[in-house]
């Protein structure tokens, strides 16, 4: 087995041209040449300056349409089309106005940078509970009051696939039997 990081439009290029057996994406194709399972679900919440956190948290988290005022720092939609989409929607649902960032380029943000903007006080990210980077001084992770945004990672095959090492790995990637 070879593991490798990459977005989900590489990955689903990399699986239609014949170089990957199985990809984790964000997003399940619609294409009938595709079989996926839903490998893993996790509710998002947000990173942001602790002062803000305390502005903005009430006990049941922080209510979304409450980051109204912030600016929500992104990931490159280049990377999952779909799911950028689905959280812009939801944000603009919420009254925040998603405009697109990154930026030109739309090179994928370090986790510094991320936290260097986050600091200001002036913008968000979004992170899953338990974010594996420790968080600086002066940021903090907060659930989102409600679950509005829920992060769901497909594993994804070709469906004419037959071989018992493929599906005893999709056995257990599968949610629904956990």
């Amino acid at each position: 087995m070879e593991i490798s990081h990459a977005a989900t439009a590489t990955q689903l290029a990399e699986l239609a041209a014949g170089q990957l057996d199985l990809a984790l994406v964000r997003e399940r194709p619609a294409n009938p040449d595709y079989d996926a399972v839903l490998a893993v679900e996790e509710a998002l919440g947000v990173i942001l300056a602790t002062d803000r956190a305390g502005e903005l948290a009430d006990p049941a988290g922080i209510q979304l349409q409450r980051l109204a005022g912030l600016e929500w720092i992104a990931f490159p939609r280049a990377e999952a089309p779909l799911w950028y989409d689905q959280i812009v929607a939801t944000l603009r649902a919420h009254g925040i106005p998603a405009d697109g960032r990154p930026g030109p380029g739309e090179s994928q943000l370090i986790a510094e940078v991320k936290f260097a903007a986050v600091r200001t006080g002036r913008a968000f990210a979004l992170a899953p509970p338990g974010w594996t980077h420790p968080l600086p001084e002066g940021v903090t992770w907060q659930a989102l009051a409600g679950d509005p945004i829920v992060r769901r990672t497909w594993a994804v095959w070709p469906a004419s696939a037959r071989r018992r090492d493929l599906a005893q790995l999709v056995a257990a990637l599968d949610l629904s039997t956990r």
